[in-house]
């Protein structure tokens, strides 16, 4: 398996460097954004697996950076770190095609298995009758 790449997006530098350490003790690319304009920039250059987004940020909220991704990407894996806790957002966070909403405070571990388990369960590798057929899975279609 490649290299996975961790977009974290959070205007709380002290917080945000703190999850860095967490996050680069097992994944080794991971890089920091302090502002949604920012990981916006990011984002088209880094070209990350994952986004971890705060929504209350500068310049750019996490809702908006969410749409402008999922607007060109709907493949990377987009989790919501904030405390906004209220129904209304976390409904805004999924209609936006995030994967999971995660509310502050969390503990980093936890936060790792999730981001774990989604990088399991997500494969790069497209499916085709001719991988099927080396799988050994047989196709039939009855008219």
């Amino acid at each position: 398996m490649r290299t996975k790449k961790i977009l974290l997006a959070d205007d709380d530098y002290n917080n945000s460097m703190l999850l860095k350490r967490f996050l680069e003790q097992e994944f080794d690319n991971a890089i920091y954004a302090e502002n949604g304009k920012i990981a916006w920039e990011y984002f088209q250059t880094f070209k990350p697996d994952l986004v971890l987004l705060d929504i209350n940020m500068p310049v750019m909220d996490g809702f908006e950076l969410a749409q402008m991704i999922r607007s060109c990407n709907k493949r990377v894996i987009l989790f919501f770190l904030t405390d906004r806790t209220e129904k209304a957002d976390r409904l805004r966070g999924f209609k936006l095609k995030g994967n999971d909403y995660i509310p502050k405070p969390f503990y980093p571990e936890e936060l790792i298995a999730k981001i774990q388990e989604r990088f399991e369960n997500s494969t790069d590798e497209s499916v085709s009758i001719e991988s099927l057929k080396k799988k050994g899975y047989v196709l039939k279609i009855y008219g």
